[in-house]
Formats: structure tokens, sequence, C-alpha cells
């Protein structure tokens, strides 16, 4: 059955009062022949859970008064009640369905939950596909915005996005990280990882005979998380910034066992493991051969041939003086690169972008910094990060 997803909030409108502009819009996805659940529940934050009457339509849209509700084929439309959507601030919420199960009881299905960071005045958060990524853009209550929900922010036929039919050469997709005896209940994952400078899309890979396809665009050098249940899998990682995907991959065997990325037919990358491998309830990384926890990010890629960093840098010291010299960073890749000042407590303080094909000397301003003492420089390409100690002296 498929699944209503989150797609549209709109927490901050400008030119309107808020109980009349603030909405929250669900997509209510359906295959033809599929019997629709009970209740949809929508729940924000710790709140107590809003419940409907699953609707007919194509989507639903939550409003703090429905004389607001937007008008449109297939649009039906609920009331938020008393949740007021916060302006200046994060925000989490997450959905699932309902219905009655043939021995008694309810079940659940379709989990969903997002993260949102600060909301901008006037901006609306739209979903980029069925991806965990949210972009800020004009609100479209009750409408398609096809630019994100069907294109993923970029066509697949656009230059520089691998759509091809075959594959020839080592697979840009490969497995980073397998949990597969994790403390219960958190639900067993896979991480995958976009070894490339280009955006690939996924369409035609999968779990090899495992069921449950693959949509969507990653991003160069970007992770992403596979598991049964997002919903429960963001609640144990307790931060935002990781690409989750809801897919059907079956349970994973806790002694010994193995997956698989499929091309079409074809297998492009292959785990094992045993008992020997790593001890539950800890994952493993398979290129590196070590345990580890860090769904959704790559450790420095000291893990063999498979994978090579995006770029390469140098900084003129670690150790500076505080009205100095100034701290200068190189910065030399075929990808754009992020460069940040982070302060002792991971703060950012100051950023710039270098451009792809950069090979020059950045100044990073150390006044910017709160105080003498450690502090960091973090690189960072798609989901590829480099972060390094530095310290300032008096």
């Amino acid at each position: 059955m498929a699944c209503p997803l989150f797609v549209e909030i709109f927490p901050d409108p400008s030119d309107v009062p808020d109980n009349e502009g603030e909405f929250v819009e669900i997509r209510l996805d359906r295959n033809e022949g599929d019997a629709l659940p009970d209740t949809l529940v929508v729940q924000f934050e710790e709140k107590e859970p809003l419940r409907f009457l699953y609707p007919e339509g194509k989507r639903l849209v939550l409003v703090h008064d429905l004389a607001y509700c937007p008008e449109g084929d297939g649009v039906a439309c609920g009331e938020l009640g008393g949740v007021t959507l916060p302006n200046s601030r994060e925000s989490y919420w997450k959905l699932w369905t309902e219905s009655s199960s043939l021995w008694g009881g309810v079940e659940r299905s379709c989990p969903d939950s997002v993260g949102l960071s600060k909301p901008k005045a006037g901006k609306s958060f739209q979903r980029v596909k069925e991806s965990d990524r949210w972009e800020l853009t004009l609100p479209t209550p009750g409408v398609e915005d096809a630019y994100y929900e069907q294109q993923d922010g970029l066509p697949d036929d656009e230059p520089g996005v691998s759509g091809v039919d075959s594959l020839t050469g080592e697979s840009p997709l490969v497995i980073t990280e397998v949990h597969h005896c994790p403390l219960e209940p958190e639900p067993e994952w896979v991480e995958v990882y976009n070894r490339t400078d280009k955006p690939v899309a996924l369409d035609k890979f999968r779990f090899c005979g495992r069921g449950g396809t693959w949509k969507g665009v990653v991003g160069p050098y970007e992770s992403m998380v596979f598991t049964r249940d997002t919903l429960m899998l963001r609640e144990f990682i307790g931060y935002k910034d990781v690409r989750l995907f809801q897919v059907a991959m079956g349970y994973l065997n806790n002694t010994a066992g193995n997956i698989s990325v499929c091309f079409g037919q074809q297998v492009v990358d292959s785990v094992s493991w045993d008992k020997k491998t790593v001890a539950c309830p800890s994952g493993f990384n398979p290129l590196s051969g070590r345990g580890e926890n860090t769904p959704g990010f790559q450790r420095r890629l000291d893990v063999g041939k498979k994978l090579t960093e995006p770029f390469t840098y140098k900084l003129s010291s670690r150790v500076l003086r505080a009205g100095g010299n100034p701290l200068r960073v190189y910065v030399e890749g075929d990808v754009p690169v992020e460069i940040r000042l982070l302060d002792s407590a991971g703060r950012s303080v100051w950023h710039a972008q270098a451009p792809a094909g950069s090979n020059r000397w950045w100044d990073v301003p150390l006044r910017d910094l709160p105080g003498l003492g450690v502090a960091y420089v973090s690189l960072t390409a798609g989901r590829f990060e480099n972060t390094v100690g530095i310290l300032l002296r008096p």
C-alpha cells in the first residue's frame, strides 16, 4: 500500500495573520485497488495527536480555520485545533495510519516523520520528492509543486544526473554501514553512499531480492539510510540532518547474513557478516571492517580504494595567536566545498563556499570566535566532512 507523506509545511506567513496562513499539507498517495486505512493520525512534537477519518482525496491540508481551506480537485481539509506552528525555532512532526486488525485492536502503519529547521518569514518548507530533505520556497497550499515533488529539484534528464540504463565499471553507490542487530526497539538500517561527484538517480537501484523500490536522487558524496521504520529510527538518531528512506527491506539475520545492492538485475555491491564480524548490538562499516555508529555521515575515508576524498585541503597552521597572522585554508576540488569555522561547542561562527574547481587559499576570520582556546575548521562536500581542531592562544 502506498503511504501518506508530509509534503509542505508553512509556519511563518508574512502577508496575513498566522491563523489565516499557516498550513500543513499531506499527500495521500495510493495505488489503484488499495484498501484505505480507517484513520490518519498527525502529531506535532509531544502534543495530543490529531485524528482524521482517512480522506478520499489526493491531499489533506490542515489549517486553523476551514474557511481558509484551499480550493482544488481532490483537496480535503482538516483543522489544526490548538496546534500553533512555531516561527522562531526548530520543530518536529510525525504521522501514521491506523486500521482495525483481523484479531481486534488497531494496526499502525505508514509512519512518516519530519524535522524542520528554523523557518523564514514568508517561506514554506517543501519536501524534495520522497526524501528526508526540505527546501524553503513559496507556499503552494493544496497544489503539487512539480519542481520538488516530481523532479527532486533536479530533473533526471538534466546534465550531470546519472540515469543510465546500464553500469560499466564501479558502481557509484556502495554500502558503508550495516546495523543488523541493534538494541530493540531500534529498527535495523543500512547506509548507502554516493562516492561520485555527480547526483545519481535511484529508480533502477534496490536491495537485491528484498523488494521495495528506491526513488529520488542522491547528491554527490551524500549518504542515505534505509530502514523499515523511519519514524522509529528518527527517534533513536536524535538529529535531523540525515536522509532516511523507508523501504520494504525485510529483516537482517543477527548472526550471519548478507545484503546486496542491485542495479536492475546486476549486483553492484554486496556485504556479508557473521558472529566474528562485530559483536551485537554494534553496527559495522564493511569498507573498514570496524564497528561504527554514524548514520548518514562518513568518517575520514581511510577505508581503502573503494572511496576517494572529494577534495584536498591544507591549513596554514593549527596553533595561532590572537591578533597575529590569520588562519588560511587551501581548498582544491572538483565540487563545491563549504568551509566553516566552529567554536569550542561546535557552533558555526563563520562560513564560506569554495566553488567547484577551486584551488586557492581562503582567509578565516578568527575574530568571530567568542574567546581563546580550542576551535575547529569544518570542510564539507555533500555528506562528506573533514573537521580539524585548531588552538587560539594569547
